[in-house]
Formats: C-alpha cells, sequence, structure tokens
C-alpha cells in the first residue's frame, strides 16, 4: 500500500468512517427503496446534528462562564456590603464616643459654673 493510500484511508477513517459505517447499517437493516437516496439524507441529518451539538457544546460554556462571572460578582457585592455595613458601625461607635465626649465636657462645664 502506499504513503498516499494510507494517508487516504486515514483520512477516510477519520472523517466519514463512523457516520458512515452508521448510515450503512441502518440501510442494511431498514434495507430502503432508495439506499442512496436514504444514505445521503441520513448523512445529512447526521451533519445537522453534529453542527447542533457543537452549538449546544458552546452554548453550555458560555452559560457556564456566565454563571462563573455572576457568581464573582455576587461574591463581591457580598463582600462590598460587609464592607459597608462595618463602615456604619464603625462610624456609629465614633459618633456614640463623640456624643459622649461632649456630653461630658457639658456636664464638666456646667459643674465650674
Amino acid at each position: 500500500m502506499s504513503s498516499t493510500s494510507v494517508v487516504e484511508s486515514d483520512y477516510l477513517k477519520r472523517w466519514v468512517g463512523a457516520p458512515l459505517t452508521e448510515a450503512l447499517t441502518e440501510v442494511a437493516l431498514k434495507r430502503p427503496a432508495d439506499p442512496i437516496e436514504y444514505i445521503a439524507l441520513w448523512l445529512l441529518r447526521y451533519k445537522e446534528n453534529e453542527i447542533r451539538k457543537a452549538e449546544e457544546k458552546a452554548n453550555g460554556e458560555r452559560l457556564a462562564a456566565e454563571k462563573k462571572q455572576l457568581e464573582e460578582e455576587e461574591r463581591k457585592r457580598a463582600e462590598l456590603e460587609e464592607e459597608r455595613k462595618r463602615i456604619e458601625e464603625e462610624n456609629a461607635a465614633k459618633k456614640a464616643e463623640i456624643e459622649k465626649a461632649l456630653a461630658e465636657q457639658a456636664k464638666k462645664t456646667e459643674a465650674t459654673s
């Protein structure tokens, strides 16, 4: 067998081997009136299904990436909310300290008057 024949054989096995084998098996089982047309239509449906599978896979990958991005955004939003609450608590504590200090100062001022 020449190297060209081997390359051609490998090419055919790789790209049309499995689908053509499936189509021929189905023809043998169903014995349609026009086997050539049956094989042609079968291969066309096969190709359409392969395209749809590829699109579904791409959509699934895109959906997974979007879901991961959404989860990351939600995590960051939660972190920001926690930070906002912490700052509010710190500000409230500082305000209470200032009010307490002002009240003590007012008491001292009243006591000395």
